[in-house]
């Protein structure tokens, strides 16, 4: 009987889609609530991998915007399968996916990571063939559809990715090549999604009347194709552009709209969202009690989901509106509460990841060298036991002379003792020496900005005090005075908090190995993407930066077998630096009232006969000499305090070890510097 309700299942679970979409694309049909339940027990019952690769699929589909850590599990279990199974789309839709929640997680290098694989998987022509199931990918079960289907998602997904750090043209330039390719398909699901894509990035570039025309087309085509998903935040979006265009009453209006579809379509995190833009909308018409009632709701609404970055903005709101009603403490609670939640992203969890595992981490990499050591010791005593027993062997036929025999035989055992006795000592001290030095690098880094956060919550403290004796006097302009003076010395703390952030990041970085499972990845474009992507990601940052980029890569430096999120490391570390150096010589040679100097920075690529050398060049002051032998030390830098952490020279320098390649420095005063990073084939 049981056997008998699982195949009704299972025929349930593989014939619905197919009728509930009709006519359109099955790739984009999400399972409803109770689908969801029942594909969760099928999942525990079987045993089919095929099965199983679809039921994560579909439950990573239906969880992507409702619990993002919990589709992560669902897509890395069908990704796992889909390499089991030899099932090359599969595996592409799954990275594609990924690749998406890892960039709005913020995620970044990690995002770009899963996406650059997703892309070299699906640019196959042949990563169609024997396809299980081609039709889940296409409404016309023709394998090459279903290609291009999950190409032209991850294409979209690369735009995204650019969008969030805020390389919005470059984010409509993949956005246009996805449309490319959806001519062919004439897909109306991933016609809405890129006018949607590209309405919120041509918002974020000021050109509201495109943006607006964008939206309105995503809506019309998400009505017609049957896709609400996102309706909700394009509503949300409209009521952006409206808002910034003074146009309040469309943007209440559209806001609503947002509630009510979020509600309707069960989408919590987008609901959250209509519900902050709404109580900020209220805030800032003085309609106080209102804008309080949405964001309680918004902030009841994350909490139920345990979404961080939503708690952060509904803590954030509900502060202000309670700094406006004149309510110090609440306003005070809500700001801490953001406050805290902002450092626990970044830093509770990681903390506490770095002390359970980071010094692991860092012991196991010395283990790994430890054991290459004791291998080429193990060669060498094999060679030397081998020579030993020839000489035994002669000595037996010459001498017969067992004594001898034993005495050799004590000599190769206590110099074979003793060898090892070194060993162990050498290990120890390697030990020992590591976690020292990264234990006085982390004392010597934190101390500062924890003395500045102490010192500054005593006075604080004190200033509370006071201000609480002033208001029983009722002495209530040096109130305001006091808190504003209270204000200052929380910001004064937030700044320093995320400076000891940023250590500790920069530390768990440095302690922490990847998984070390080495992809074959094409070099140019994969230098290409991190060097577009350093550049935009700073100039999200600073809007006033700006350099010529000049690339030179070789057309035969083709693939290599890497860690591509390592290696990537490498690249984003090195052409960082490379323009913070032509940056701080613009602005010396503006101080000087220089302005015919030009900030560049050249990457390049070379396949010479055994290894591949990469360049990364800027046109900055160079590196002076007296300081040259120490830039690849843990937490050397030359940048000013607050600024750099010493780390990210000192990391790339062990990743490209650990490629089994080598990094080297050229540099000239006044000149500029070179990095070249040398790599196997």
């Amino acid at each position: 009987m049981k056997i008998i309700k699982i195949n009704i299942i299972l025929f349930f679970i593989l014939t619905v889609p197919m009728m509930v979409f009709g006519q359109q694309n099955p790739f984009w049909q999400e399972p409803t609530a109770a689908e969801a339940d029942s594909l969760k027990t099928v999942l525990q019952s079987t045993k089919n991998d095929s099965l199983k690769m679809y039921i994560n699929q579909q439950l990573g589909l239906y969880y992507i915007e409702r619990s993002r850590s919990t589709a992560l599990e669902y897509y890395k279990a069908q990704l796992e399968l889909a390499k089991s199974l030899d099932q090359k789309l599969w595996e592409a839709e799954a990275l594609s996916k990924l690749g998406y929640i890892s960039s709005v997680i913020q995620n970044y290098p990690g995002s770009l990571h899963y996406l650059l694989a997703a892309r070299d998987l699906a640019s196959d022509p042949n990563a169609g063939m024997n396809m299980w199931k081609v039709e889940y990918f296409t409404d016309d079960g023709v394998a090459n559809s279903a290609r291009l289907t999950v190409l032209m998602e991850i294409i979209t997904h690369i735009g995204v990715l650019n969008y969030f750090v805020g390389n919005y043209e470059k984010a409509i330039e993949y956005y246009q090549e996805a449309s490319a390719l959806n001519e062919l398909r004439q897909d109306e699901v991933m016609t809405s999604l890129l006018h949607m894509n590209k309405g919120e990035s041509y918002f974020e570039m000021g050109q509201y009347d495109l943006a607006k025309t964008e939206m309105e087309s995503a809506l019309k085509h998400f009505r017609s194709s049957g896709y609400n998903i996102y309706t909700g935040l394009v509503y949300w979006d409209l009521g952006n552009v409206y808002e910034a265009q003074g146009n309040y009453s469309e943007a209440e209006k559209y806001y609503k709209m947002t509630v009510a579809t979020n509600l309707e379509e069960d989408r919590p995190d987008f609901l959250g969202m209509g519900y902050l833009a709404l109580a900020g909308l209220y805030e800032r018409s003085g309609s106080i009690d209102s804008s309080y009632n949405l964001a309680t709701k918004a902030l009841s609404t994350y909490y139920a989901i345990n979404d961080s970055l939503g708690l952060i903005n509904a803590h954030s709101t509900l502060a202000s509106v309670f700094d406006a009603r004149a309510q110090v403490d609440s306003a005070y609670y809500h700001m801490k509460e953001s406050a805290a939640l902002s450092s626990a992203m970044n830093k509770e969890e990681r903390v506490k990841e770095f002390q359970v595992l980071g010094l692991n981490e860092q012991l196991k990499l010395n283990e790994l060298k430890t054991e290459k050591v004791l291998y080429q010791n193990r060669i060498r005593m094999y060679g030397l036991a081998a020579g030993t027993g020839v000489l035994l062997l002669i000595s037996m036929i010459a001498y017969r002379n067992s004594r001898r025999q034993k005495r050799d035989k004590a000599i190769i055992e206590e110099s074979y003792t003793k060898l090892r006795a070194t060993q162990s000592q050498l290990i120890q001290q390697e030990k020992l020496a590591s976690l020292g030095q990264l234990t006085a690098g982390i004392a010597h880094e934190i101390k500062n900005p924890l003395n500045f956060v102490n010192n500054f919550s005593e006075v604080s403290k004190e200033l509370l005090e006071e201000m609480s004796e002033e208001l029983k006097n009722g002495n209530y302009d040096l109130v305001a005075e006091i808190a504003g003076d209270v204000n200052q010395n929380l910001e004064k703390i937030l700044h320093h908090g995320k400076r000891a952030d940023g250590i500790v990041k920069g530390m768990l970085e440095h302690s922490r190995s990847s998984s070390g499972k080495k992809e074959e990845i094409n070099v140019n474009s994969f230098v290409d993407e991190y060097l577009r992507l350093a550049y935009h990601g700073l100039r999200a940052k600073d809007k006033s930066f700006n350099a010529t980029m000049k690339t030179d890569f070789d057309p035969k430096t083709g693939k290599i077998e890497a860690v591509p999120q390592e290696l990537g490391r490498v690249i984003l570390n090195l052409v960082t630096n490379a323009f913070y150096a032509v940056s701080e010589r613009k602005n010396l040679q503006q101080a000087q009232e220089d302005n015919e100097y030009e900030p560049r920075v050249w990457i390049s690529t070379r396949r010479t006969k055994d290894q591949i050398e990469i360049k990364v060049r800027d046109n900055g002051m160079g590196i002076p000499e007296e300081i040259r032998e120490k830039i690849f030390q843990p937490f050397f830098t030359t940048k000013p305090t607050g600024e750099g952490t010493g780390l990210g020279l000192s990391l790339s320098y062990d990743i490209v070890k650990a490629h089994g390649g080598e990094i080297k420095l050229e540099t000239h005063d006044g000149e500029g510097t070179i990095f070249t990073i040398f790599l196997k084939k």
